[in-house]
């Protein structure tokens, strides 16, 4: 089936870089686009009247945990920096288990919030020793999202704070997440494929990382990894191997251009390490065509930033974006990324709306080696987006990328196609409904704070760890 889009806009890639083409065409075969331009003179199966819109290409999450998400909402917010919820993390030692519906439940929910912000690539960082693994992914790949889905290993484990690691258990992890990998690489119509993801640069052995990137190169994987996220871990990093996270990594072969970074926020030139001007690991993520995925939002939550977006770019590092936890919302991620680099930088020029743009699209799909994805030109895969120009935050228009990168929000996304298949049309995504969404949301919610006493030594009750922002009144 041919498809043509006429559009207000359409930005276009012209094979080097984004273009704003006023009035244009995308024409659609099947899951493929095969014409981009001012006009078309072939036959269309179906024409999709876009004036009034623009049309850009889908955005790319390079870093989300969708399957445990938004358990903290309500909670980690205004806690303390250093504060831990009991339980709530997957590495803790007593962690609280959901139930396989609960799991499933979020990663519907999030994916519905992923197609609403304009996403159509998701690479998710999952745990599959935490909840209904099988299960999740079948509910992914059938929500029509395309995703490079993982299974988390390890090796590192603390007893009373020092690290230390298990191979044994490490490898015996690694294998069951290549059984995933097996399974699932190429389903749901090759919108399903795998990324390798070794968890943490500190929880990860040597060895353990050195078997990943010799199986990243025989299976052509891609690979991520935190990485330089906590000031604990480059402590534990020198400690055990006397030089800082993204050295380590560069000493062990696993900065390759098909290699992502989460967060890489303290490297040796931030202000609470202050060891260097420069930061020459960035060097070392630029030499080997690593990407770092950026996730502005979480972490501005806690009071911490990237130092800077623009130093990071300026030196050659490639950097995408993602979402992390909560919200999943990549127009929230781009309108912060380009703030917090204006406010780091004290510079109004730095992280620019076109940074961001292209960190959210061209950029997401070079660190994942595909060409064909994040960008609207021929013999790209159909996944782009449709904004509705006409709303209050998108109007008066003079350059659309601005206007979206610093106004937009989820409800200006008009509708979304992926593989040539639409998954939202007039704001709503197909087949979902978000009231029912939202009630198995407060029932996981509530089922998490009710087994918090249960979590900590001293009992603690949630509104003992994270007080409400005010308190109930019962007049």
């Amino acid at each position: 089936m041919t498809t043509r889009v006429d559009a207000s806009f359409v930005i276009a890639f012209d094979g080097e870089s984004h273009r704003i083409l006023r009035d244009g065409v995308v024409v659609i075969e099947g899951n493929t686009i095969v014409h981009v331009g001012k006009s078309y003179s072939g036959q269309a199966d179906e024409v999709i009247d876009a004036r009034g819109k623009m049309v850009i290409p889908g955005f790319i999450n390079l870093h989300a945990h969708i399957t445990q998400s938004p358990l903290s909402m309500g909670m980690k917010e205004d806690m303390p920096r250093g504060a831990r919820i009991p339980g709530s993390g997957t590495l803790s030692a007593n962690p609280w288990v959901p139930e396989d519906w609960m799991g499933e439940a979020m990663a519907r929910s999030s994916v519905y919030e992923l197609l609403k912000s304009g996403v159509t690539t998701l690479v998710e960082l999952g745990a599959p020793d935490w909840l209904g693994y099988r299960e999740s992914v079948d509910i992914i790949g059938g929500l029509g999202i395309r995703t490079y889905m993982s299974a988390g290993y390890r090796s590192g484990v603390r007893v009373e704070g020092e690290l230390s690691h298990d191979n044994d258990m490490g490898f015996k992890q690694m294998e069951n997440a290549l059984r995933y990998q097996r399974e699932l690489e190429g389903s749901h119509d090759d919108r399903m494929r795998f990324i390798l993801y070794p968890r943490t640069a500190d929880l990860v052995s040597p060895e353990l990382f050195r078997e990943t990137m010799r199986v990243a190169e025989e299976r052509a994987l891609p690979v991520e990894t935190h990485a330089a996220q906590f000031y604990g871990e480059l402590r534990d990093i020198k400690k055990l191997y006397g030089v800082d996270p993204i050295t380590y990594l560069h000493d062990l072969g696993v900065l390759k251009p098909r290699t992502i970074l989460g967060h890489v926020i303290y490297v040796t030139s931030h202000q609470e390490i202050g060891e260097t001007v420069d930061a020459p690991e960035l060097d070392l993520i630029a030499g080997g065509g690593s990407t770092v995925a950026h996730c502005p939002y979480v972490f501005a939550r806690v009071g911490r930033a990237l130092e800077s977006y623009s130093k990071y770019m300026d030196r050659g590092v490639n950097i995408g974006l993602g979402t992390d936890i909560f919200p999943q919302d990549m127009l929230n991620e781009m309108r912060w990324g380009a703030i917090l680099s204006k406010v780091i930088d004290c510079d109004s020029v730095a992280g620019t709306a076109p940074d961001l743009f292209n960190s959210a699209t061209v950029y997401g799909a070079n660190a994942l080696g595909r060409r064909d994805l994040g960008r609207i030109e021929v013999g790209a895969k159909a996944d782009i987006v449709f904004i509705d120009l006409n709303t209050v935050r998108m109007s008066p228009i003079r350059d659309p990328i601005r206007n979206l990168v610093y106004g937009a929000t989820s409800q200006d996304v008009d509708r979304v196609i992926i593989d040539g298949k639409t998954v939202v049309i007039r704001g709503v995504v197909v087949g979902m409904d978000e009231r029912l969404m939202a009630r198995d949301l407060q029932r996981i919610g509530e089922h998490f704070i009710d087994a918090i006493p249960g979590r900590n030594r001293e009992g603690k009750r949630a509104e003992d760890i994270s007080p409400f922002s005010y308190n109930e009144w019962d007049a």
